[in-house]
């Protein structure tokens, strides 16, 4: 099993677990009239209930422990899972006891949380925030970073983690330990009457140490991934303006007639866009990414030339079809408030989902258009299409980004949505030329699918090939050539 899927099966138990959970202290409470715990005697020593549930606490535990260490493979990864499978039961627990009982009425509700070895009291609220440290903690640990030894906080920080959870310990005991002296007939009957946030507060900062330092080791890790290899690129880009034969633009035109006008204006639409407006990055921090080195300025400065290329080809088209070249359209201009407004990281990934959508346009008006000059222009655009869309794999996967593991997994779902809503905005725009010339809806999608799920396996696999050696954050230089040898030659398509 995947780590992810480990993952998921753990918060599927604890969820289960929780149900179970909550519908057995339904029914004490119902049988005990103890709904709402915050009143006295709250757990009345009626046939044996006292010990039964002291012992259903320890149950539990095993319970949990044992999904942890069945779903990890080092120590480190099965207290990992336990943790989360801790945090989630818990979650789980009020909030299926709410469902079931309308109870608690508040996140500041008073609870009796556990009963060993005294009685523990405290807000809802105190145990929740707990419980989502566990769980973001654990899912740091299995999620993100190295499999073989997994990052982990250094013994310093589980000293002060630890000093935090007994101080919680002693917030949540405070009042059971100050009438302990008295008896178990006063532990029984005890109702706090104030909780000490202040301290509480304290103890939840120093238990949130370790996720902190989780957080800074992995940020470490990413770091140290292998730059971009801009030479490179700058050796595709110059080797790529080789062996580029024009269309035979005087040809004569073989595009049926009934079709032709949605073929001219679908053209007129790509010669704006694809090039034709403004050919360079457009976002207002575009600078943090353009300018990081000169050479990466280069690059980008390849990669627009090349798109200002398809954009004269394009016009070459539009006026051997008697079309005329526009200057304005609802689609472009929608893109590019999107790519100036929403930055620079989120305009390259735009960039990107238009390169994979517009693959997908070019592979079906190649297909049947039937006239030769423009599939001629389609197998060069597509041509370049294929090494914008290997640099922004590159780009993407120095930058440690991976469609593994639970956070890749989200990332990866954000990217598929946004493909199929840029594919849906293309198809708008350009069915009637698409379907004039006998491709179709279904066609299209299928192209578009493929280059998405083309695009996120060998990100994945690039991704393996950067794993971390250690927990240290070494990462291989293995790979790269493979890289190469994966890009070049680039075929015209």
């Amino acid at each position: 099993m995947t780590s992810r899927n480990r993952w998921l099966v753990v918060v599927i138990f604890a969820l289960a677990m929780a149900w179970v959970e909550s519908a057995v202290v339904f029914y004490l409470r119902t049988m005990l009239n103890r709904i709402d715990p915050y009143q006295p005697y709250p757990l009345p020593l009626l046939h044996g209930f006292g010990t039964a549930e002291l012992v259903r606490e320890l149950a539990t535990l095993i319970m949990l422990s044992a999904v942890g260490w069945l779903a990890g493979t080092s120590v480190r990864t099965r207290f990992s899972y336990f943790v989360i499978a801790f945090g989630v039961w818990d979650l789980g627990y009020y909030a299926f006891l709410k469902v079931l009982t309308g109870w608690p009425h508040s996140l500041l509700d008073w609870d009796i949380l556990f009963l060993l070895p005294l009685p523990w009291w405290g807000p809802v609220l105190a145990p929740a925030l707990i419980a989502v440290l566990m769980i973001l903690f654990g899912t740091l640990v299995t999620q993100t970073g190295p499999r073989r030894v997994p990052a982990w906080p250094r013994q310093t920080v589980w000293c002060l983690s630890a000093a935090g959870a007994l101080l919680a310990l002693y917030v949540f005991m405070a009042d059971a330990l100050r009438v302990a002296p008295q008896g178990a007939k006063a532990l029984r009957h005890l109702l706090p009457e104030s909780f000490d946030w202040p301290l509480f507060l304290v103890a939840i900062a120093l238990m949130a140490i370790p996720v902190a330092a989780l957080g800074r080791q992995l940020s470490a890790m990413q770091s140290a991934a292998p730059e971009l290899d801009v030479r490179l690129w700058l050796n595709h880009f110059e080797r790529n303006r080789e062996n580029r034969p024009e269309p035979d633009w005087a040809a004569p035109i073989r595009v049926r007639p009934d079709a032709l006008p949605a073929v001219i204006r679908s053209l007129e639409q790509f010669q704006l866009g694809d090039g034709g407006g403004p050919a360079s990055l457009i976002a207002v921090n575009a600078g943090r990414f353009r300018n990081r080195t000169p050479e990466l300025r280069a690059i980008v400065n390849h990669w627009f030339r090349e798109e200002e290329g398809h954009a004269r080809l394009l016009g070459c088209a539009v006026d051997r079809l008697g079309g005329r070249r526009i200057d304005s359209h609802w689609s472009f201009t929608a893109f590019c408030l999107c790519r100036k407004w929403l930055g620079v990281r989120f305009e390259l990934q735009i960039l990107t989902l238009t390169e994979l959508v517009s693959t997908a346009y070019y592979r079906v008006l190649q297909r049947h258009v039937g006239d030769e000059p423009i599939m001629a222009m389609c197998g060069l655009i597509l041509r370049d299409e294929a090494g914008h869309v290997a640099f922004h794999r590159d780009r993407l996967a120095a930058e440690g980004c991976s469609p593994r593991g639970l956070v890749g997994e989200l990332w990866r779902t954000q990217f598929w949505v946004c493909g199929h809503i840029a594919a849906t905005v293309l198809w708008i725009s350009h069915r009637a030329c698409l379907t004039g010339i006998g491709g179709s809806r279904t066609e299209y999608y299928q192209e578009v699918r493929r280059e998405l799920r083309r695009f996120m396996g060998a990100l994945a696999a690039d991704a393996r090939k950067r794993i971390v050696r250690s927990g240290r954050g070494v990462w291989p230089r293995d790979g790269r050539r493979d890289l190469v040898n994966e890009r070049k030659p680039m075929p015209a398509v």
